[in-house]
């Protein structure tokens, strides 16, 4: 995370004629690991007038079985505000905690016995509109998802919240998803209601569907959940660097929903897959 923040990839930009240098740190990282790493390029639209093109890093774990059930796709963009004059937006909880995070899922579960494709996609250009999410919803073209897991902003504050929105189809699972973190110190809050989640976080002007990359997924009928951890006091300011992230806490939310994911991708996952 301290590569990601540095003054070196300032702020990560959204878009680009050619993928930004935190792209190409990202798939660095994830070649470690033996996965199929390629950029997705796409173009899109923003305010009036305006059009770009963006780059998605996408990573994919392969089902080596003889017969394998849909993929899980994690997504978390990487992308930020980029720099104002001779100011950059470090941008590490958003969203480099939930890349680095990604990063781990990855890792932990590298070269485990998988029954199904695990699909890693870091999103470009999630702060114009959710664009790389749409792109690469679109290149799916209909394609079967068991679910999308979507990480944006996951460093837990004072208060040691990590929250979750979850597809209402998805509530089979839900005894699966908060046993994970009840071995852990982390208060864990599940919703099905983006309206409920918002009135529990006091924050109505929030609609959390629409908040982050899970979106498009949702618009495509694919089940998602997406974990954050709420409002932060930093966000989109100059305020969120390495030095704010709680690395301890971001370590348990990370084991948590790693094994979360195993046990989506084993062949002691629930009945409901």
């Amino acid at each position: 995370m301290l590569i990601l923040t540095s003054p070196e990839f300032e702020g990560r930009p959204s878009g680009g004629a050619t993928p930004h240098r935190s792209a190409y740190y990202i798939t660095r990282q994830l070649q470690k690991y033996n996965l199929d790493v390629q950029f997705q390029q796409f173009e899109f639209e923003f305010g009036f007038f305006d059009s770009a093109t963006g780059h998605n890093v996408v990573a994919t774990q392969y089902c080596k079985r003889i017969q394998c059930k849909p993929p899980i796709v994690i997504t978390a963009h990487y992308d930020h505000l980029g720099k104002r004059g001779s100011r950059y937006f470090p941008g590490a909880n958003d969203n480099a905690s939930g890349v680095v995070v990604m990063i781990d899922i990855a890792k932990q579960l590298h070269n485990e016995d998988i029954n199904r494709d695990i699909i890693y996609v870091a999103t470009d250009a999630e702060e114009k509109g959710l664009h790389g999410a749409k792109a690469f919803v679109k290149k799916l073209a209909g394609r079967e998802v068991y679910m999308n897991i979507n990480l944006d902003m996951l460093d837990l504050q004072k208060k040691n919240k990590l929250y979750a929105l979850a597809s209402r189809s998805l509530q089979p699972l839900k005894s699966d998803i908060t046993t994970t973190f009840n071995a852990t110190p982390i208060k864990f809050r599940l919703y099905f209601s983006a309206k409920i989640m918002a009135r529990r976080l006091n924050a109505p002007q929030i609609d959390w569907l629409r908040a982050s990359d899970h979106y498009p997924f949702h618009r495509a009928n694919i089940p998602f959940i997406y974990f954050g951890a709420g409002l932060d006091k930093n966000h989109h300011s100059v305020k969120d660097t390495f030095d704010e992230i709680n690395f301890e806490k971001l370590t348990q939310v990370s084991n948590a929903i790693t094994k979360f994911v195993r046990s989506q991708t084993s062949d002691n996952a629930s009945a409901t897959n």
